[in-house]
């Protein structure tokens, strides 16, 4: 690993420290306990193209790649944190996560209750 990954590993590490959640990874029935960091986007304005124009307002949520239950996080998934349910959807052309590094990945999310 290069010194580049260690300092993003130590990094991720700290910040989860300090401005970490305990929140929920939920899939189907399958549930694991993972500390979050979580951070809102500006809202998007959709047009839901029968006259009315939607808010979204995506979330993102940071995490430990290795904390992850699975390899691949997929859209439907619910993260439950705060009492707050959101779901991974792909935001903006991305897919639903991006692996910043080996060590941190990013989950992108819309409240939805």
């Amino acid at each position: 690993m290069s010194d580049f990954e260690d300092a993003i590993g130590d990094m991720t590490d700290t910040l989860l420290e300090e401005a970490g959640l305990s929140c929920l990874y939920i899939r189907g029935n399958d549930t694991a306990t993972l500390t979050m960091r979580r951070s809102t986007s500006r809202p998007q304005f959709i047009d839901n193209g029968q006259g009315h124009v939607l808010e979204v307002r995506p979330v993102d949520f940071i995490c430990r790649t290795s904390a992850l239950p699975y390899i691949t996080p997929q859209a439907g998934d619910i993260i439950r944190c705060d009492g707050v349910r959101y779901e991974l959807q792909p935001v903006g052309g991305e897919k639903v996560f991006r692996q910043q590094s080996p060590q941190m990945t990013r989950l992108h999310t819309r409240q939805i209750g």
